[in-house]
């Protein structure tokens, strides 16, 4: 074989193996997921009647064979009723055709009607749910930080992870009270001796988390973990080219 020829097979096979190494096959799995709780709150109306709620969360997720995080996306439904004074709150007043439930003002803060609940009624509070996502700026949470940034930061910060680290982190990293990331000035006790068991790299780390996210991801105002786990449970197989 002569030195032209040489360097043609040499060129031939590296397209080869490119093109094998361009066309090869990943194999991911695709998992949804959810979780749900009821709370007896937040708080009560003016006249002293309980407000209920409950959250929905949702997860969407992409592993890798070894069980890592590829891609995530959480969201969530808060629905309470009709007396809790959140003007971006949806509400269910119950069902059609049912007694109606004491209805807030949201600018007084004071109940000043009780809900008909006709089926016109409910099936308009229905169609005007929106997630904590859509609801972005409204939530109310945090101005500076709200509910759809911190849970972007979460969904970035578990890429790489599988979900028993992610229990592992939450066990080791977050509040046994409430389940928020730690800080070095909490407010309880066992927090503080939570804290100081952990090293100063782990201590640095935490300031880093804190700084985009300080919600709980598991607590009254939802199962985040949870979604998030069951996600994984339900994963399915698919094969990208």
């Amino acid at each position: 074989m002569n030195h032209k020829n040489f360097l043609k097979v040499l060129l031939v096979g590296g397209l080869l193996l490119s093109a094998n190494s361009l066309f090869a096959s990943t194999k991911l799995y695709q998992g949804l997921g959810k979780s749900s709780n009821f709370r007896v709150g937040p708080g009560k109306d003016s006249k002293g009647v309980n407000v209920y709620s409950l959250n929905y969360v949702t997860a969407s997720g992409v592993f890798d064979e070894e069980g890592k995080i590829v891609s995530l996306k959480v969201d969530a439904l808060e629905v309470s009723t009709p007396n809790y004074d959140g003007p971006s709150m949806p509400h269910f007043s119950g069902w059609p055709n049912t007694q109606g439930y004491n209805v807030t003002d949201h600018e007084s803060g004071e109940v000043v009607a009780v809900s008909e609940n006709t089926v016109e009624n409910i099936s308009k509070e229905v169609e005007n749910w929106k997630t904590k996502r859509e609801r972005g700026a409204e939530y109310g949470m945090n101005p500076r930080n709200e509910w759809n940034k911190q849970m972007d930061f979460f969904e970035n910060y578990f890429k790489g992870k599988t979900v028993a680290e992610i229990e592992e982190w939450f066990a080791k990293y977050t509040s046994d009270v409430n389940g928020r990331p730690l800080k070095a000035k909490s407010k309880h006790e066992q927090d503080k001796v939570k804290y100081e068991k952990l090293s100063e790299k782990e201590k640095a780390e935490l300031v880093d988390v804190v700084a985009g996210a300080t919600m709980s991801l598991k607590d009254s105002h939802g199962d985040i973990l949870g979604a998030i786990k069951d996600a994984y449970n339900n994963r399915v197989e698919f094969v990208v080219e």
